[in-house]
Parts: structure tokens; C-alpha cells; sequence
């Protein structure tokens, strides 16, 4: 399995961008938002998720179930 290069990452990404880079469903994104796992922001329409966010998250032992 290929390792994630999380230094390419912005310190904001949007929804696409953590489902693509997590290889997760936007019904699993939404899940960790109702769930309060995953903090956001929105801006404009489009939700932002900080990338120590996603780390936190994944150091957790989240792994889109």
C-alpha cells in the first residue's frame, strides 16, 4: 500500500480532496461531521477540513467504517 505524502497537503483541504486523498465515500465525510470526529468550516458553500485535523484523525485509527 502506498504511504500518504501528508507535507503536499494545504493546511485547509475541501470535502473532494480528503475523500480522494483518504479514499473515503461522502457519506463517510458526513458520518465523521455528524459524529463530531472530524471538525470543518464553511466557506461559501464548501466545507474545509484542517489537514492536523485529518492527522488527529487518522492517528485515532479511523479508517472510513
Amino acid at each position: 500500500m502506498k504511504k500518504m505524502d501528508l507535507s503536499e497537503w494545504s493546511d485547509w483541504i475541501d470535502g473532494q480532496d480528503v475523500m480522494e486523498k483518504l479514499h473515503i465515500t461522502q457519506r463517510t465525510l458526513q458520518r465523521w461531521r455528524t459524529n463530531g470526529l472530524i471538525p470543518f468550516s464553511q466557506l461559501r458553500g464548501r466545507l474545509y477540513y484542517r489537514k492536523s485535523d485529518i492527522i488527529r484523525l487518522l492517528k485515532k485509527g479511523f479508517n472510513g467504517k
